[in-house]
């Protein structure tokens, strides 16, 4: 029951022919892995990544940004990606990185594109990506999703772990936030 409740969040529709991968941001330790490995495959030609907001921008020299562990995965595959320019100094959500891909279409047609990200976020993220492109007329581009292999945790074994059962209560929350509105709200504030 608990695996077959996980499998609602899940879509994993990818078909060759994209005109490119999208990663999107955040969790940076896995998705740039499966997005080599459908570069591999030749799902695509050409590789994007999302543009996240910095965050704790004092220790940013060590910490990183997501985009530069990114490349740096990418580059062991002899790949690299170029980002996505956001439109508001960094993505703090799925909903701001569908506005910044919108933006990115008026200068760069696109007919069909493959997300990558997390198994449990590929529901909530292609809803949003629908409905941004949707309400922008760009509603004919063909948006598909490739779930990223997550070592931690996966829809068989997700309540088990502390991060599993975060990720996997908290999706629905999420997601019911996004049937319901098509951007970020003054009541959620990003992280500074």
């Amino acid at each position: 029951m608990l695996e077959s409740y996980a499998r609602l969040f899940h879509i994993n529709n990818a078909t060759k022919g994209a005109d490119c991968i999208l990663i999107l941001s955040g969790n940076p330790e896995i998705r740039p892995d499966h997005a080599a490995y459908l570069m591999q495959a030749k799902y695509a030609p050409k590789l994007y990544h999302t543009d996240q907001k910095k965050r704790n921008k004092k220790h940013q020299e060590i910490l990183g940004h997501p985009f530069d562990k990114a490349q740096k995965i990418l580059a062991t595959y002899n790949l690299r990606a170029d980002i996505i320019p956001s439109t508001k100094g960094g993505a703090t959500s799925t909903f701001d990185e569908a506005y910044d891909f919108v933006a990115f279409l008026q200068g760069h047609p696109m007919d069909h594109v493959i997300l990558v990200t997390d198994a449990f976020h590929t529901s909530r993220a292609y809803y949003a990506f629908k409905k941004v492109l949707d309400l922008n007329g760009f509603g004919k581009v063909k948006i598909e999703m490739s779930a990223a292999h997550n070592e931690l945790f996966d829809e068989t074994n997700w309540w088990h772990s502390e991060s599993g059962m975060s990720a996997y209560i908290l999706e629905p929350v999420k997601f019911l936030f996004y049937i319901f509105n098509t951007t970020n709200t003054g009541l959620v504030k990003p992280s500074a």
